[in-house]
């Protein structure tokens, strides 16, 4: 199925969950906060969360400064 990652396309297999979809794109979980569909999904939720057909996920990156 197709879901769109920052504004990428991308196929993923189906019932794929967030923390699945983090791990499939090997980026560390650490200082992420993911939104679907303009809605955040905790962290704590991940791991139930599953991806859907035509899902707009963005995936945010805190980075220190000042």
């Amino acid at each position: 199925m197709l879901i769109k990652v920052n504004e990428t396309q991308k196929e993923i297999s189906s019932n794929l969950t967030v923390k699945e979809l983090v791990g499939e794109l090997k980026i560390s979980d650490n200082g992420i906060a993911i939104a679907i569909n303009n809605s955040v999904v905790k962290k704590d939720d991940w791991i139930n969360h599953k991806l859907q057909s035509n899902d707009n996920v963005l995936i945010i990156r805190s980075t220190q400064g000042g």
